[in-house]
């Protein structure tokens, strides 16, 4: 039965354990360990993440005192349906432990779907702040909205597309599609001095204690803060949670002189899946959510599972090699089988989570970007052909990386080309919308970008819309009829401030694959 969250506190109050764990070690990196005695532990905020229609993950770190480091600290957690704690409908005790750098996760079950809830954590007699979440909804739900962003590098600008986030009340779930953090030394992908946002450690990320110092000081930023307490996330990873360009087997900016590839990756792995409200599946990244009957999310990961090796810019040969892969066999064949599952239960659309852009981008001829699907079009033919084989239709692909807004309508390619008709759409088996960057240099601030990609939206003919300049997020609209992208610019990253502006809105109807402009 609820209970009564006075009742909860004084009887559940968290205490520090007594009893270290004596054969763990933990170092106290200056962004994230050590707090006064006196002082608040949840100096890293609090959030929520993967939610189900009975359930969601509650996350928050505890900083340990000092002379505490070797303890587990003993923590008490609540959620409720009101904001007060009035209402608790299930709480308990778990141990903030050094083995996962004070890090704490609690499955929540037995919750109702379709709800709001609040939740907060207290610990050595303090209490962290009340955030909100909220369960995936059940068979009757007739709209969900669902933000998406990437790409926040902390030097290069404040995150207020965070702060955007966070302040609107409309939406269902927030998803992020990587580049949650970067894993450079200050200067060496933006300078962070002028802007007080100098990466700690002030050098490149390659031990566990290097991307946990990264993510600690990335979880202290306000803007982040609120959009976690404020919404539930749905995160995968992208290629800087661990290294520039990385595959199953290494990273472009990896070599020798950093040690063995497998131990950094494993490192940036296990630091992410601490720092991050996520469920930890034992082998995979890649999961599915399912919202009622309109809409089944699928998460890909196109980066760290199964990716071979980038190949050159010029190699097109090698990006039609059948033997290479984006995904990995296993993952491909579990991709495979979500959609042809989602299809026979009759759910209303098909959205798949991932990095990378999936649409064709190359002519065949001139240079691409090989770390995109193009690079690896055989796999991306098997998944566009499963989709035609099947009648899989209501296909929608979201996606990060670029640092810009793009919205496709997504043709296949065959040895002729592309079999697309421009004014119809006939052709297009899916289509794609590109967030922009939470932060992260935008293709449109260097004269080689402007110039490159001037008149790409002339060139490409399935190719209906392009922003290489601003930063934002774009919120995904869905009903049984149809899908609407709504894309939103901040103002600035290079000061503080939560205000923003529309951009276009694009619109694909049911049945149709085919992308219209509602408004400019």
């Amino acid at each position: 039965m609820p209970v009564n969250r006075r009742d909860f506190l004084r009887v559940g109050a968290a205490q520090t354990a007594l009893v270290g764990l004596g054969v763990v070690s933990c170092s106290k990196h200056p962004g994230a360990s050590t707090v006064p005695e006196n002082g608040n532990p949840f100096r890293h905020g609090l959030a929520s993440g993967d939610p189900l229609s009975n359930g969601v993950i509650l996350w928050t770190r505890v900083s340990p005192s000092e002379g505490r480091v070797l303890e587990p600290i003993r923590t008490a957690w609540w959620i409720a349906t009101d904001r007060d704690g009035l209402d608790v409908v299930r709480s308990g005790e778990v141990d903030a432990n050094p083995d996962r750098d004070f890090t704490v996760k609690v499955d929540v079950g037995g919750l109702a779907p379709g709800t709001d809830y609040f939740f907060g954590f207290e610990a050595v007699g303090m209490r962290s702040t009340v955030g909100r979440t909220r369960t995936l909804p059940d068979d009757s739900v007739r709209q969900v909205r669902i933000a998406f962003t990437s790409c926040a590098n902390y030097p290069q600008g404040y995150f207020n597309a965070y702060a955007a986030i966070a302040a609107r009340d409309d939406l269902d779930v927030v998803l992020h599609l990587g580049d949650y953090i970067y894993e450079y030394a200050n200067g060496d992908y933006g300078d962070g001095r002028e802007l007080g946002r100098v990466p700690d450690p002030d050098r490149v990320t390659v031990r566990l204690e290097d991307y946990r110092r990264r993510h600690a000081q990335y979880k202290m930023d306000p803007d982040l803060q609120a959009a976690h307490a404020r919404h539930p996330w749905i995160t995968v990873w992208d290629d800087h949670e661990s290294a520039d360009n990385s595959h199953r087997d290494g990273a472009l900016d990896h070599d020798a002189s950093l040690g063995d590839w497998q131990t950094r990756k494993l490192a940036a792995i296990r630091a992410y899946y601490e720092w991050m409200p996520i469920r930890e599946l034992p082998t995979r990244l890649f999961r599915t959510f399912r919202f009622g009957t309109l809409l089944d999310l699928v998460m890909l990961d196109t980066r760290l599972h199964g990716r071979d090796k980038q190949i050159g810019s010029k190699d097109h040969v090698a990006a039609r090699d059948a033997s290479r892969s984006m995904l990995g066999a296993d993952q491909t064949g579990w991709l495979l089988a979500a959609l042809s599952e989602s299809s026979e239960r009759g759910s209303a659309w098909r959205v798949i989570g991932q990095q990378v852009i999936f649409s064709p981008f190359s002519n065949g001829v001139s240079r691409f970007n090989p770390d995109s699907w193009d690079g690896y079009r055989e796999n991306r033919k098997v998944v566009l052909d499963h989709l035609a084989r099947n009648a899989i239709d209501n296909m929608i692909f979201l996606t990060g990386d670029v640092h810009s807004a793009w919205a496709f309508e997504v043709p296949p390619t065959n040895s002729s080309g592309i079999a697309y008709d421009t004014d119809t759409g006939s052709g297009s088996q899916a289509v794609e919308f590109v967030t922009p960057a939470v932060s992260s240099s935008t293709p449109g601030s260097s004269p080689r970008g402007r110039e490159r990609l001037e008149g790409i939206v002339d060139r490409i003919p399935h190719l209906k819309y392009a922003n290489i300049h601003e930063h934002g997020f774009v919120i995904l609209d869905l009903t049984k009829e149809r899908a609407r992208a709504e894309y939103f610019f901040v103002e600035s990253t290079s000061h503080r401030s939560a205000q923003y502006h529309a951009g276009p809105v694009l619109e694909t109807l049911s049945g149709t694959s085919h992308l219209r402009l509602l408004e400019a």
